[in-house]
């Protein structure tokens, strides 16, 4: 299989940044983001302190990718998440869509991802979200 990115949400991190404080903080989401936007050293911080068990605050993006794969390798992927979503464009290519949770869960679970799906998922996340891919592929702790 191979994963072409086409498209991702803007500002990943600031939107995971701002995801947490929500939670916490008396501001709104659009202040909070505003705040954000302007503190990217805040973003990091925030980013880096955050536990990948703590989905619900990475799921607020959407990642695109043009897939060339075979019918088995989309079931897989399918197969492993419900939270992907797949059309078939014909010939071997596929669109696929999903969330940053999504992804984290199929590269952190028990999946037998299709050969190159590990590759592809990575290399978009290190491209959008690089603090995030830092603790993804375990250099953060």
């Amino acid at each position: 299989m191979e994963l072409e990115l086409l498209a991702a949400s803007p500002e990943v991190e600031t939107i995971i940044a701002t995801a947490m404080l929500t939670t916490c903080s008396r501001e709104g989401p659009s202040e909070l983001l505003e705040r954000l936007r302007r503190d990217p050293k805040k973003v990091r911080k925030l980013v880096k302190a955050l536990s990948l068990k703590h989905g619900s605050v990475i799921e607020h993006n959407r990642f695109v990718f043009l897939a060339a794969a075979k019918d088995e390798e989309i079931l897989e992927l399918l197969l492993a998440s419900h939270f992907i979503e797949a059309s078939r464009l014909g010939d071997g290519r596929w669109l696929l869509s999903c969330n940053l949770r999504t992804i984290v869960e199929l590269l952190t679970g028990q999946h037998n991802l299709p050969p190159g799906a590990r590759e592809g998922f990575l290399k978009a996340i290190k491209e959008f979200a690089p603090t995030f891919w830092e603790k993804v592929v375990g250099r953060e702790g």
